[in-house]
């Protein structure tokens, strides 16, 4: 194999060449690309091995774009679950809460960071859906009133009784979950006072439920930067924090080949994913998609400007 590749340079490899056609009919960068394809190298990898600078083993990253080449041909492994794609964000949060689940001291926290729109409410459904226990949101009451808190996550895991404090609270609260444990789903978790945070360290210390948290970038860091101390010793009791990235091209064309096979994708998926990370994440990809006319061939790019227009409309109104 060794001296095939001699007298055939790596650049020159029918599999690089078929794989470097492709690429350039979608219109993708390098990185965006080698995730698409599930290329077991980066995307500045892929573009030594093109351009003939690739100081690595011949032999190996021959194998790896063939292993591509074929993902490319079959579709590559979108999963669609109950009309979601399940991205490797949503695994990795998956992994981490069974791990979270089955753990036997303190650290049963999952915290999922993320921007408006990118899927955390979805994921945080999945996990429900998957795993059970409770899920509910946080309010902006929380911050300003720790009794409220306590009464609000009372009712939300199915207790109608009514306390006379918060140390009362407190107590019936950590005996329900000491003696029934289940995993805590908390969405929009950002409005955690000083107190909150020390009461989830006490589920996390002397009950055996899980937290999964879901919250926004800024918020988690407004949070620390309030409450340092606090969530310091919080955040030291996670399995995993998992932070949700920008929608890459590779994304929109998981979304188009696993929910949206009737549209014709073209070069628009760059397009889309610039879109969808100036305005909304994951939910601009969606109703782009939902907006494109599957009897138009054309109709994507077109799709792209109609929902900017539109939002940014709304945006300026």
């Amino acid at each position: 194999m060794t001296a095939t590749l001699e007298k055939n340079p790596l650049t020159m490899a029918p599999a690089v060449v078929e794989l470097h056609e492709i690429q350039k009919s979608l219109g993708l960068a390098d990185n965006d690309f080698a995730k698409s394809v599930k290329l077991d190298y980066s995307g500045s990898s892929w573009g030594k091995i093109k351009s003939g600078t690739f100081s690595g083993s011949p032999t190996k990253a021959l194998s790896a774009v063939k292993r591509a080449l074929a993902n490319y041909r079959t579709g590559g492994e979108v999963v669609v679950q109950d009309g979601k794609v399940i991205f490797d964000h949503i695994q990795a949060a998956r992994d981490a809460v069974t791990i979270a689940a089955a753990a036997k001291d303190e650290h049963k926290l999952v915290v999922v960071s993320g921007c408006w729109g990118s899927g955390k409410s979805t994921l945080a459904e999945i996990i429900h859906a998957e795993f059970g226990g409770h899920y509910f949101h946080a309010k902006p009451s929380w911050e300003k009133s720790y009794f409220r808190s306590l009464v609000d996550i009372a009712a939300a895991i199915g207790l109608a009784q009514e306390f006379r404090s918060e140390g009362e609270a407190e107590s019936v609260l950590l005996a329900t979950l000491k003696a029934s444990p289940c995993l805590l789903i908390l969405d929009e978790a950002n409005h955690f006072s000083r107190k909150l945070i020390d009461f989830w360290k006490a589920v996390l210390n002397e009950t055996a439920c899980a937290l999964n948290c879901y919250t926004l970038p800024g918020h988690l860091a407004r949070m620390a930067a309030i409450h340092s101390e606090q969530t310091r010793q919080f955040l030291r009791r996670a399995v995993a924090i998992i932070h949700i990235g920008q929608v890459s091209s590779a994304d929109v064309m998981a979304i188009h080949s696993g929910l949206y096979p009737e549209l014709h994708l073209g070069q628009a998926a760059p397009a889309i994913a610039s879109c969808a990370n100036r305005h909304y994440r994951m939910d601009t990809v969606i109703r782009i998609f939902d907006e494109a006319n599957p009897e138009d061939a054309d109709d994507l790019p077109r799709a792209v400007e109609r929902v900017e227009k539109d939002i940014k409309t709304i945006m300026q109104a």
